[in-house]
């Protein structure tokens, strides 16, 4: 195999997490009211479809954009075999979003008033607590009580 002078990109932060929806007021509500997203203005419009830009201060970004009916992209929450179920104990090992949270019983508190189906497990011995459940398109969503980084 050749060698490459530089084998990975440099200065690569991450920028933005970018998901579909049928339903991009309904999924923005659902980022706003849950994981406490705030909406940000778009600095043009983009077509004939609807997109919502939202962020997590101080740095996470999320973008959420009407889906296309025509589109037939891979591993998206749309195009799954007829037999799928959408069961939150299997997220953990398959395609999800993390958050970490300052209050996680706080969060859990929250999922259990908006009848938010869940499913907790624990690392470190007990120490980090996690839940996974989905959002309204079907996305995997996780959250948990990592320490804050150093």
């Amino acid at each position: 195999m050749e060698q490459l002078s530089s084998p990975i990109f440099q200065g690569v932060h991450l920028h933005h997490v970018a998901h579909e929806s049928e339903d991009v007021q309904r999924a923005s509500e659902f980022y706003q009211q849950v994981l406490g997203f705030k909406e940000l203005e778009l600095p043009e419009k983009f077509g004939p479809f609807q997109v919502v830009w939202l962020e997590l201060p101080p740095s996470y970004a999320l973008h959420l954009i009407e889906r296309d009916p025509k589109s037939r992209l891979p591993e998206s929450p749309f195009v799954v075999p007829n037999d799928a179920k959408a069961d939150p104990s299997a997220l953990w090992r398959g395609h999800h979003l993390s958050f970490r949270v300052s209050d996680y019983d706080g969060a859990i508190k929250i999922l259990k008033e908006r009848n938010i189906q869940y499913f907790e497990k624990t690392q470190q011995d007990g120490k980090v607590k996690q839940a996974f459940f989905f959002d309204p398109d079907g996305n995997g969503l996780e959250i948990g009580n990592w320490p804050v980084p150093s």
